[in-house]
Order: structure tokens, then C-alpha cells, then sequence
């Protein structure tokens, strides 16, 4: 996550409306959590689109300010809490997510796992700075979210290792804040892309919004989906923050259970309608989704998702292969 700053404003489209009111379509391309945010909206009243766009941009910086793994934030605080002292007072604006990474850690078997924050910032997708030697001692005794005991709002741990990173969850957590405060105000089409990670409502005058999955191997997208009404699509790939090292691609998204970047999978993508939980789920099936997929949609409560192996096979389940349109020839596994 970085400074927000206003790249742009336009209104890029406008249409008659029964003959009464003109419908606008509006877009603000935003820069937080470390990616591009476009926020898409239909509205018939320009300034107060305006207005509400003001107010995403201010609360995504409040955002940014509260859970930034390792620039100054409520969150980095906690970690520094916890790291001198064994023990912190948890900040209201953290108690729901580390609920929330809690739950997602205990229903994915530990495969989400926010505790690791140290590691991840060993491998250099912090600071890009790489400190193998700290990688290799972390990997030893990696810590997980039990390791976190949280009564009411005081926390503590005895494991000096552990280290809140909220990466996995933070941007579908933010997502949905912005999907929420549209809806409060009445605004009923609309698409908040960060990234490629999206919450859509409504429709684009009348007809789906029109989503693609990215190839995570060239530019260009591999299927495309139609949606209207209320919906999340996120993806989690190996193409996302990465480099090579020794030949070898390492990537941020890091298997708890070796302490390496995951490998078998190059992208996951899960449609749903939480965008928080589509957000971990896609996280996981990055990690194992190849071998684990039936139980962790099971735990997860997930129906749509499409996971593309490092060979180029696309595995998809069937409720997804029957809403999406696949762009490319490779090999596609249906699963039941």
C-alpha cells in the first residue's frame, strides 16, 4: 500500500433515462494498495458523484494509515507492540480484520495465514530488500494465528516471530467498505476494480458489465465472464509482486507449510459474493487449490472459482464453466 493520489476523474458516457434524468457514467482512477483503484459508477447527479468518489479517496487513505504492513499504521504499531512487549492493546480499526483472519486462518487449515508478515518481508516484498538467512531460520518455525491471543481488545504472544501482515484480506475488506458506502447512498451500478480484484453492482445501462481474467502468463485476458446484480471477482497469481532469484520465480503468495512461494498454481480466481471471502479463498487455492480444491470450497462455502496450473490446464468448477466464456485452447478440467 502506498499514498493515494488522484489520477483522474471523467465522465465517460451519458444516456437518456426514460426521458427524465441523463445517467452518467463516472470513473476516478485512484493509486492505494499498492495497484491501481477505478471506481465506475452510474449516476444521474454529477456533483454528487463527485462528492462520493472525494469521500472513497479519503477513506482509502484512512485505510492505508491503519493496516500498512510496515510503513507507519495502527498496524505496524501493533506488530512493534507485540515484538517489544509480548503484548498490545488492539486498535478499533484492526479488531474486525484479525477477527476475520482468525476465522479464514482456522477454515483454511492454516493455508491463509496473516501471522507470517516476517517472513514475507524476508523475501523482500516489503523493504525489496532479500535476507536469506532470516528466510531460512523463519522457515524453521513459521507462526500461525494461534499464536495470537486476542480477549476483548488486548492482545498477546510468546512468539517473537509472528508478524501481521493483512495483504490476503485487506483489499477485499476495503472493497467491500466502498461497496457498502455506495449502496448507502443510493448508487446502484457501479464496479470497484483494484486491480483486477472487483466488486460489481447492477448493470451498465441495462446490459452485464463484461469482466476478463488475466493470463497470468502474457498480456491479454484467458476467459471473460458477464455479470449484473451483486458480485466479487477476485484473482491471486504468481505474476503479481515477484522476480527471480537464482533462476528460480519467487512470489509473495507464500505456503505456510514450507515457508516457500507457493508453486503448482499461477493463478486462482473466485467468484462470490462476499468480496472479503472471495479475497482468502483465492489466496488459498493459489496455494494448494491443484490438489485441495473440494475442501477448502467446501470450507469456505465457495462455488465459482477457476485455478490455472503452471502447465497451462485449467481447472474449473462447474457452477463457474457454465457462467464464463473461456478465451484460450489450453486443456480444461471441469470439477463436479
Amino acid at each position: 500500500m502506498r499514498a493515494s493520489c488522484l489520477i483522474g476523474l471523467c465522465i465517460i458516457l451519458s444516456l437518456l433515462a426514460g426521458c427524465e434524468r441523463r445517467q452518467h457514467l463516472v470513473e476516478q482512477h485512484l493509486f492505494e494498495f499498492g495497484t491501481i483503484i477505478d471506481i465506475t459508477m452510474i449516476s444521474s447527479d454529477l456533483l454528487k458523484a463527485e462528492g462520493l468518489l472525494s469521500e472513497i479517496e479519503q477513506r482509502l487513505r484512512r485505510q492505508r494509515n491503519q493496516w500498512h504492513a510496515w510503513e507507519d499504521s495502527d498496524l505496524s504499531r501493533f506488530n512493534q507492540q507485540l515484538q517489544q512487549h509480548s503484548q498490545a492493546e488492539v486498535p478499533p480499526s484492526l479488531i474486525k480484520l484479525l477477527q476475520l483472519s482468525r476465522q479464514y486462518h482456522d477454515a483454511t487449515d492454516g493455508l491463509f495465514n496473516p501471522a507470517m508478515g516476517k517472513l514475507i518481508g524476508a523475501y523482500g516484498f516489503h523493504a525489496g530488500t532479500v535476507d536469506a538467512e532470516l528466510v531460512a531460520s523463519l522457515r524453521l518455525d513459521i507462526p500461525d494465528m494461534h499464536d495470537l491471543s486476542i480477549v476483548g481488545n488486548h492482545a498477546s504472544s510468546v512468539n517473537p516471530q509472528l508478524k501481521i501482515d493483512l495483504g490476503g484480506i485487506a483489499k477485499g475488506y476495503a472493497i467491500g467498505l466502498i461497496g457498502d458506502f455506495l449502496d448507502a447512498n443510493d448508487i446502484k451500478h457501479y464496479v470497484i476494480n483494484a486491480g483486477g480484484d472487483l466488486m460489481v453492482a447492477g448493470n451498465r445501462f441495462g446490459r452485464p458489465w463484461r469482466i476478463g481474467i488475466q493470463n497470468p502468463f502474457a498480456p491479454g485476458v484467458v476467459a471473460s465472464v458477464e455479470l449484473q446484480g451483486k458480485h466479487s471477482l477476485f484473482t491471486s497469481g504468481n505474476y503479481e509482486r515477484s522476480y527471480r532469484l537464482g533462476g528460480k520465480l519467487q512470489h509473495h503468495i507464500i505456503d505456510p507449510r514450507s515457508g516457500e512461494p507457493s508453486r503448482g498454481q499461477s493463478s486462482a480466481t473466485v467468484l462470490d459474493s462476499d468480496p472479503v471471502r472471495a479475497d482468502v479463498a483465492a489466496t488459498a487455492l493459489m496455494i494448494d487449490g491443484l490438489h485441495r480444491h473440494r475442501e477448502l470450497s467446501r470450507a469456505l462455502g465457495i462455488n465459482d472459482f477457476l485455478i490455472i496450473s503452471e502447465s497451462r490446464e485449467i481447472q474449473i468448477s462447474q457452477s463457474l464453466a457454465q457462467k464464463i466464456d473461456i478465451l484460450t485452447h489450453w486443456p480444461v478440467i471441469i470439477i463436479d
